[in-house]
């Protein structure tokens, strides 16, 4: 219904549709209704011409026998052939005999009616026209009916009709004969002659397969009394009818049933209907010219049509009317469907088509995502109705620099997308760096008078995809690179989506590395200045099956961005102390336990509840813990993070700062943060012997620890001369490759336990 609506023509169509299923039914009904009035139609002319038929020759048959019985009866035989009375009044009680005679069982006339000229009389014995007849006649008890001929002592064409007189011993005595006349007023199939010219009534002879008699305007007896039906068009007819019957022809013979037949000719096709007479041996036929058939059946379709045309006509001219008017409104809601009601800009879907018209023509072009840096800010200040302004206002100036010959989209919110026709990869970088300064330029001198920043993510068409998908979707890449340094452009390079591809793999295959333990544990140990081991840091360590070894700075910035770091927090702290709680420990070298712990697990509800319950099930004392935190959280969550701390350490944890050094507040937070430890970042290890300044800051560092009274840790140490030099600044805490790499648990085990021995 919706499509309907939407397209007027549709419906158009679909009623069109309709209304040419419907002629079309029309007009099968009507050729098939006109097919069965046909069929019906001869049905009822072949049933009643033989009714008709039967009727004129059992009266002929009557007469005959009448006549020969009182001839017989009189016993009046001329020896030549003389004129009766008799015989002209019988001949007057029926009208359709031509004429009347007796004939010797010889052939020869013996008395005639008085109109029969009796000086060219045949012998009908001898004659080949009358033999067959008369010979069958002397054999028969019925009436026999001659073949149709032109009878020259009467000067007309008849049909001739012989019956046999014979005596009680059944000899034949004489053979009365007529001719029924067939043409004129008086005719015998006169009243029978059909109405329409391409329509005939047959009488065809069973015997010998001549045609007896044929009732048609343009054909008379000279013609058709010399037609005769082949034997293969017999056979043929013959397997017509029992086909059109579902009868054996003996059964239709002996049933009279009616037949209706169509019949391929070299004259054309016919229609018809044909019964048998078994009396008098003759087929009796109806049938017409298809031709008159199509010719009714055409009138009628040409009124059928030529409603149609006119209905047709005036529906279109109806939908014509009413498209006019609803394309308007189309074309209203065509636009509005593509642009943006804010900004009038094009939307999301005026794009999709503007990019897919490009990529069909192959034009090369570039697209540009533009987002607006912290806008959510602006909403958050100022409301939503000065934010509509701010993008209503920024878009303006967007649009006027892209330029004319360029496309800007409104995707929804702060998003823009610039499609232009710059394909340069140089050229594009510039033309992006013009979007940011013009329209911070614009948008400042405006009525607003704000400073406002974006970022840019442009890709190439075809350079780098080949279908809307993929050119997007690196645009989109390219901006979610851009927005990490806000007020930047950043064009797509094949190792964006490279690192993209594998972030998002390695997220994949993390969220199913977590559940069957196929994270495992490693542990480095710290030791002190006289190398016994006083505690060990746990490291999550990750091979897959597929991406094989992943470093842990990879995977956990991963679990940090797709939500994954409080479950792989809680994990690593879950395994640690499990390990930890199966180690042999003495009274007097304690060992410590020290985890990382990410800021999202710190936020979450009872987080220092949840420590001490773990504890509890490992049976380890809190002070026997140590919690790793960068000082970064500190600086982005202190107010929400001390009170967990304050908790953690009155409760007996430790708390550590790792990578201490690289931040740019850490002196003002060891005044508020309950700290116990600092962890001296391995930048500054690596280069303590050669660079004078990294020396100077961990000599600092350890001034730091001692005068807050902090434990130091130095991470990374690598080489004996990198110790001493530590020992010698005042160190007493020491992490690295030269003490020990990250070992399972299993070989932290055997170590303590050989110290133990």
């Amino acid at each position: 219904m919706t499509t309907l609506k939407r397209n007027i023509w549709t419906l158009f169509w679909l009623v069109y549709a309709g209304g040419l299923v419907l002629l079309i039914a029309l007009v099968s009904s009507s050729w098939n209704t006109t097919i069965d009035r046909y069929e019906r139609h001869h049905e009822s002319r072949v049933e009643f011409f033989a009714q008709s038929v039967a009727n004129i020759l059992g009266t002929q048959e009557l007469v005959l026998d009448v006549v020969g019985r009182e001839l017989l009866r009189r016993n009046r035989f001329p020896v030549e052939p003389q004129a009766l009375p008799l015989l002209d009044s019988a001949m007057k009680s029926s009208p359709s005999l031509a004429g009347l005679g007796l004939a010797r069982p010889n052939g020869q006339l013996i008395a005639l009616s008085s109109n029969i000229n009796m000086d060219r009389l045949p012998n009908l014995l001898e004659s080949e026209r009358t033999r067959p007849s008369f010979q069958q006649a002397l054999m028969e008890e019925k009436m026999i009916l001659g073949r149709t001929y032109f009878f020259e002592p009467l000067g007309e064409w008849i049909i001739p009709v012989r019956k046999a007189l014979r005596n009680d011993a059944g000899e034949v005595l004489a053979v009365m004969t007529a001719g029924i006349r067939i043409e004129g007023e008086h005719g015998i199939f006169s009243s029978d002659r059909p109405n329409e010219d391409d329509e005939s009534l047959m009488l065809f002879r069973e015997r010998d397969g001549y045609l007896q008699f044929l009732s048609r305007e343009d054909v008379g007896p000279e013609v058709y009394s010399t037609v005769r039906r082949p034997d293969d068009q017999i056979r043929a007819d013959t397997e017509r009818l029992e086909r059109e019957s579902g009868k054996s022809i003996e059964a239709i013979k002996r049933d009279a049933d009616i037949v209706i037949y169509y019949s391929e000719r070299d004259s054309g096709t016919y229609l018809g209907a044909a019964v048998y007479d078994s009396r008098f041996e003759l087929w009796v036929i109806s049938e017409s010219d298809m031709a008159g058939v199509l010719r009714e059946f055409f009138r009628q379709l040409a009124i059928f049509v030529g409603l149609f045309v006119v209905i047709s006509a005036l529906l279109y001219y109806l939908f014509s009317l009413i498209d006019r008017v609803e394309k308007k409104r189309r074309d209203q809601l065509f636009h509005q469907s593509r642009h943006d009601d804010l900004t009038g800009l094009m939307n999301r879907v005026g794009l999709i088509d503007e990019i897919h018209a490009r990529i069909d023509a192959r034009r090369p072009f570039c697209i540009a995502l533009v987002d607006i840096d912290n806008f959510r800010g602006i909403n958050d200040r100022f409301g939503q109705d000065f934010g509509d302004r701010v993008l209503a206002d920024w878009s303006r100036c967007l649009r006027q620099a892209a330029g004319e010959d360029s496309v800007v989209a409104s995707l929804g919110g702060d998003e823009f997308a610039v499609v232009a026709g710059v394909s340069d990869e140089q050229q594009v970088y510039e033309y992006c760096q013009s979007l940011l300064t013009e329209t911070g330029s614009c948008v400042l001198s405006g009525a607003l008078n704000m400073q406002i920043g974006a970022s840019i993510g442009a890709a190439i068409f075809p350079a780098n995809g080949d279908s809307f998908s993929s050119i997007v979707r690196s645009a989109h890449l390219a901006l979610h690179k851009a927005k990490k340094n806000r007020n930047d452009v950043c064009l797509f390079q094949s190792d964006i989506e490279t690192r993209y591809l594998r972030r998002v793999h390695i997220e994949q295959r993390l969220r199913g590395a977590l559940e069957p333990h196929l994270i495992t544990m490693a542990y480095q140990a710290q030791v002190d200045a006289k190398g016994r081991v006083v505690g060990m840091e746990a490291l999550a360590r990750w091979y897959d099956d597929e991406l094989g070894y992943v470093p842990p700075n990879e995977f956990v910035s991963v679990a940090e961005a797709s939500g994954l770091m409080v479950q792989l927090g809680n994990y690593v702290l879950d395994r640690s102390l499990e390990d930890f709680s199966t180690l042999p420990r003495q009274k007097a070298f304690p060992l410590e336990l020290s985890v990382n712990i990410s800021v999202l697990q710190f936020m979450q509800p009872g987080f220092a509840e949840t420590v001490l319950e773990k504890l509890r099930q490992n049976h380890m004392a809190p002070n026997e813990l140590t919690l790793e935190i960068t000082e970064t959280m500190f600086m982005s969550r202190q107010s929400t993070i001390l009170p967990v701390l304050n908790q953690l350490r009155d409760s007996g944890i430790r708390l550590s700062m790792d990578d201490f050094g690289t931040g740019y507040s850490s002196l003002s937070l060891l005044r508020s943060l309950p700290i116990d430890e600092l962890k001296v970042d391995k930048t500054f290890v690596d280069s303590i012997n050669e660079d004078k300044q990294a020396r100077k800051m961990v000599e600092s560092i350890v001034a730091i620890a001692r005068n807050h009274e902090l434990e130091l840790v130095a991470e990374g140490v690598e080489s004996q001369e990198q110790a001493d030099t530590l020992i010698a600044i005042g160190c007493q805490r020491f992490q690295g490759f030269f003490f020990g790499r990250p070992v399972p648990i299993g070989d932290v085990r055997e170590l303590l336990t050989a110290s133990v021995e």
